[in-house]
């Protein structure tokens, strides 16, 4: 693992956050702003300090998640705070620009990923994009096959036992990774409906042409 530069770790992540002009913790404007859960808005800030630590140290184009993004637009309207202090603990100017198209985009955003790796291990689910839905729909696939198996001994009634065995274990896989895929019922993170954090959108940084956003 890349070792951390720990003083201007220590300088990002114990920046205070600005408040709004009437008062408004930082944290509850994202929240409001956004439609999301403490929880979410936690991490979510927390992901933001390591996605800065990499503009910060890393020349090459850093491309943030889409819930990273919403952040860090939040911050710049608090201009002076963000210009003024914030990039001068990272002892540059960060600025927000228009990411590349297409695959050269995806190919940034995956080094990110795994500059991101080597610093702070696997980022967690929900504010950056990992969800392997291939695996998931196979996993799927294998469980409602068994489940048919199941219905079928059920409905013959030469084994309740096995059909029940066969019926109950498959369709807790089958409506775990579902709720896995629908980013519904995450164990660390809670996403309220149309919430702009689902892992569903959280690689794509806001932008629907395969562009988005970079330093």
């Amino acid at each position: 693992m890349t070792s951390l530069n720990t003083q201007l770790w220590e300088l990002i992540k114990t920046h205070k956050m600005p408040d709004d002009a009437a008062g408004k913790p930082f944290i509850k404007q994202l929240m409001a702003e956004n439609r999301i859960s403490l929880d979410t808005a936690t991490v979510a800030i927390a992901e933001y300090q390591k996605f800065m630590y990499l503009c910060a140290t890393r020349s090459e184009r850093n491309v943030p998640s889409k819930a990273v993004d919403l952040v860090w637009h939040l911050h710049m309207q608090h201009s002076r705070d963000y210009w003024d202090i914030f990039c001068k603990k990272l002892g540059k100017p960060v600025h927000h620009n228009p990411g590349a198209k297409g695959p050269e985009h995806l190919d940034d955003y995956k080094a990110t990923i795994k500059a991101y790796k080597d610093l702070f291990g696997t980022p967690p689910k929900g504010i950056w994009k990992l969800n392997n839905k291939v695996g998931a729909l196979v996993v799927m696939i294998v469980s409602a096959v068994f489940i048919y198996i199941g219905i079928n001994s059920i409905a013959d009634g030469d084994n309740l036992l096995f059909g029940v065995f066969w019926l109950c274990i498959p369709l807790f896989i089958f409506v775990t990774t579902l709720n896995y895929l629908t980013t519904k019922g995450e164990l660390t993170l809670i996403f309220e409906s149309n919430d702009p954090f689902s892992n569903e959108d959280a690689g794509d940084c806001g932008s629907g042409d395969g562009g988005g956003c970079g330093d």
